[in-house]
């Protein structure tokens, strides 16, 4: 498969090809279309978009790992999230660093280690200029590794906070971008929340779930939304 979009496509069309096919729970294809499109631009000397595959590249990985629990997976996507901060200090590239911190937050939640998580999203917000919606997405991710460090309260108001911000930039993103990161917040607080607040939990989990269902396009969401049911159910 590679070889042969790697011919007939940009590095700007494989690197889109990619995130359509991890979005459609399309691993491995999504890999090795961001594979190529790191190739491109790394030819093209293209630093911006090179920053950005590998970005994505990186929560592919993620992703892999989440699924199939492989240590390795988690080491790529580790891989991948350092490359793209440091290509993007090396030169400059100041538009793509709350992204790259965000990435590194990401692999050390992974991790658990969420000191190091924390350090990195309090940069990314420090760097961050985009939307409103994704500033929130940045801010309840920031939660998160507060409330999982025993600071509770202090975590679940980011992520609350993070949540009235994606809802009230919605106008400012796609639909898809916009149900994906609201969804996603939602879940996460049902999950932190189960055993402090179980009602607010299945609260949460509810209306992430009318989300999901609602757009056929979370393919991801809804694999994901499945397991945080059954994990209710065990507990």
């Amino acid at each position: 498969m590679t070889p042969k979009i790697t011919k007939s496509l940009s590095a700007q069309e494989l690197h889109k090809s990619g995130e359509n096919l991890r979005e459609e729970d399309k691993f491995q294809e999504a890999v090795d279309a961001l594979t190529s499109a790191i190739v491109k631009y790394t030819i093209d000397k293209d630093h911006n978009g090179l920053v950005d595959a590998l970005q994505s590249r990186s929560l592919t990985w993620k992703h892999l790992f989440l699924v199939h629990n492989k240590r390795d997976y988690l080491k790529l996507a580790t891989n991948d999230a350092r490359a793209s901060l440091l290509i993007a200090k090396r030169k400059n590239i100041k538009s793509e660093l709350s992204k790259c911190y965000f990435g590194m937050g990401e692999v050390h939640m992974l991790k658990k280690n969420y000191k190091k998580a924390l350090l990195y999203y309090k940069k990314s917000l420090l760097f961050y200029k985009g939307s409103l919606a994704e500033k929130g997405r940045h801010k309840y991710h920031l939660g998160e590794a507060l409330y999982r460090l025993g600071r509770k309260k202090q975590g679940k108001e980011e992520m609350v906070k993070g949540l009235e911000e994606i809802e009230k930039g919605k106008e400012g993103v796609d639909s898809f971008v916009f149900n994906v990161w609201k969804s996603g917040c939602m879940m996460r607080l049902a999950e932190l929340l189960f055993k402090d607040d179980s009602e607010k939990a299945k609260e949460y989990l509810k209306l992430a779930g009318g989300i999901v269902e609602s757009d056929k396009r979370l393919v991801i969401r809804k694999r994901q939304l499945q397991e945080l049911k059954d994990q209710f159910k065990a507990l």
